[in-house]
C-alpha cells in the first residue's frame, strides 16, 4: 500500500469525478434566473466591451434617452440603484461628456437628466448591437419561447 497523501480537492488520476445531481438546483428559479443574469452580463460585456458600456450604463443612457428630464431618483429606483451609487456613475458619465444635469423649469430644486448628442450617439450604437446580441443569447428558445420568457419576466418583475 502506497504512503501517498491526497490533498482535500485534488482529483484522484484513478477516481473519474462523478457528475453532481443539480435537480434541486435546477427546479429553483432564483438559482436559474442568477445563472441565465450572469450568462447575459458576460455575453454583454463582450459584445459592448468595445463601445466601454456596461449592462448599468446601458440602463441609463437608454432611460434617459427614452425619458428626457428624468430625475435622478426615478432612475435610481427604476434600475433598484442606491442613489449615492448613481450619483457616481452619472458624475462619471457627465465629466465625460454623455450627459448633462439641468435645472427643472417647474421646480429649480430638482435635476433632470439629459443627453448629450455624444451620448445620443453612443446609445444608438449600442442600440444597434441589442437585437443581434439578445437573438444570439436566446438562440436555443423560439420565437414563441422568447416572446413567453420576456412575458413571464416582466410579470415577474414589472417596471
Amino acid at each position: 500500500m502506497s504512503s501517498k497523501r491526497v490533498r482535500p480537492g485534488a482529483k484522484s488520476a484513478q477516481q473519474p469525478e462523478k457528475p453532481l445531481d443539480l435537480r434541486a438546483l435546477q427546479r429553483t428559479p432564483g438559482f436559474m434566473l442568477r445563472l441565465a443574469q450572469l450568462k447575459f452580463f458576460e455575453g454583454f460585456y463582450e459584445e459592448f466591451a468595445a463601445l466601454g458600456l456596461t449592462p448599468a450604463t446601458y440602463a441609463i443612457f437608454a432611460v434617459i434617452r427614452d425619458n428626457p428630464g428624468v430625475p435622478p431618483s426615478s432612475l435610481a429606483s427604476l434600475l433598484r440603484l442606491r442613489l449615492p451609487n448613481l450619483i457616481k456613475i452619472l458624475n462619471e458619465l457627465e465629466s465625460s461628456g454623455f450627459i448633462k444635469r439641468n435645472r427643472s423649469k417647474s421646480d429649480r430644486r430638482a435635476v433632470e437628466l439629459m443627453l448629450t448628442p455624444k451620448g445620443a450617439k453612443l446609445i444608438a450604437e449600442g442600440a444597434r448591437l441589442t437585437e443581434p446580441y439578445n437573438e444570439r443569447m436566446l438562440a436555443p428558445l423560439t420565437e414563441t419561447e422568447q416572446r413567453t420568457l420576456l412575458e413571464l419576466l416582466n410579470r415577474i418583475s414589472p417596471l
